[in-house]
């Protein structure tokens, strides 16, 4: 009796590790359903952890207009905050393989309990299936701006440098 009890235990934590381990990282979002991986031609990325529960991506239609792929995708915020978020779309041919790919991202603003839709439509007769990433800006010239200004900052300096001069050169030593 307890041989069969360890072996169903056995079975059923094996079939729950195999399906859980299909979609690689997403995993933790897909048990928490903030991405819906109903559709087979869409993958759907949430760029960053704060993401989720946050934000739900669904609703992922795919049909073809003429010879080519078109995508709808709906992004909805779940909460009472508004975000600034950006999106990037790839195109993948039918052997998974990307299509035409920029590394441009598009901004949005998700008001609070708001859906948004995307579309998008695949540039060549290759393309099949859509990967759709949501995330927080990640905005380098940004960033190095902030930082730039903070070491141009006038504080003061030691002798015998100028009694106020740029935060970067304060640590300088003058011969």
């Amino acid at each position: 009796m307890i041989q069969k009890k360890m072996l169903l235990l056995l079975v059923c934590l094996l079939a729950v590790g195999c399906s859980a381990s299909k979609r690689g990282a997403n995993t933790q979002y897909l048990a928490q359903k903030t991405i819906d991986d109903t559709h087979p031609r869409a993958t759907l990325i949430l760029g960053s952890t704060d993401l989720v529960n946050n934000v739900l991506i669904t609703n992922v239609r795919v049909a073809q207009v003429g010879q080519l792929q078109k995508a709808g995708i709906d992004v909805q915020n779940l909460t009472d905050n508004r975000y600034n978020l950006e999106y990037k779309v790839v195109w993948r041919d039918k052997q998974g393989f990307p299509i035409n790919v920029s590394n441009v991202w598009h901004r949005f603003v998700l008001s609070p309990r708001k859906i948004k839709s995307f579309q998008s439509v695949g540039k060549t007769i290759d393309a099949y299936s859509i990967q759709f990433t949501v995330r927080f800006p990640d905005d380098l010239y940004i960033e190095s701006d902030k930082r730039e200004k903070e070491l141009n900052k006038m504080v003061p300096c030691p002798p015998p440098m100028p009694p106020i001069c740029p935060k970067y050169m304060r640590d300088r030593v003058i011969p």
